[in-house]
């Protein structure tokens, strides 16, 4: 969507590592980045996605979990 954009980005992840946490920061940016926003228009000011990551999830893999998320609920948008 041309214009779109993204205020803030917020992430919880209990447990993990200063590093592992900003690696999925920065995955989950660069696959938004990356994988284009749908055509939905106007304004969303939240949109929550929660995940349950289990012991052995990495960085890489829920990042894309979290984006497949976010770009789902966006197609849903009217």
């Amino acid at each position: 969507m041309p214009g779109a954009s993204i205020n803030r980005l917020t992430l919880e992840v209990p447990d993990w590592s200063e590093v592992a946490a900003r690696r999925l920061a920065s995955a989950v940016a660069q696959g938004l980045a990356t994988a284009g926003l749908p055509g939905a228009s106007g304004y969303l000011s939240t949109l929550r996605v929660d995940l349950a990551a289990g012991a052995n999830v990495q960085p890489d893999g829920l990042a894309t979990q979290i984006v497949a998320e976010i770009l789902r609920q966006l197609e849903r948008l009217p």
